[in-house]
């Protein structure tokens, strides 16, 4: 995860979560199946709402 993220966050989120959270369906679809944010979207919407306001 990029160091300015985590200063602005304030808080650590593991590599594998940030990308689980911000894999769009349609893209996992797409590319076999893979592991998409569906359970996880809320930190995807999260992380993105706070990167945008800072």
């Amino acid at each position: 995860m990029s160091d300015d993220l985590i200063a602005t966050l304030g808080v650590v989120i593991r590599d594998d979560l940030l990308e689980l959270a911000l894999t769009h369906r349609s893209y996992a679809y797409e590319h076999g199946g893979i592991a998409h944010y569906e359970r996880l979207e809320f930190l995807g919407d999260s992380v993105l709402g706070q990167a945008v306001t800072v």
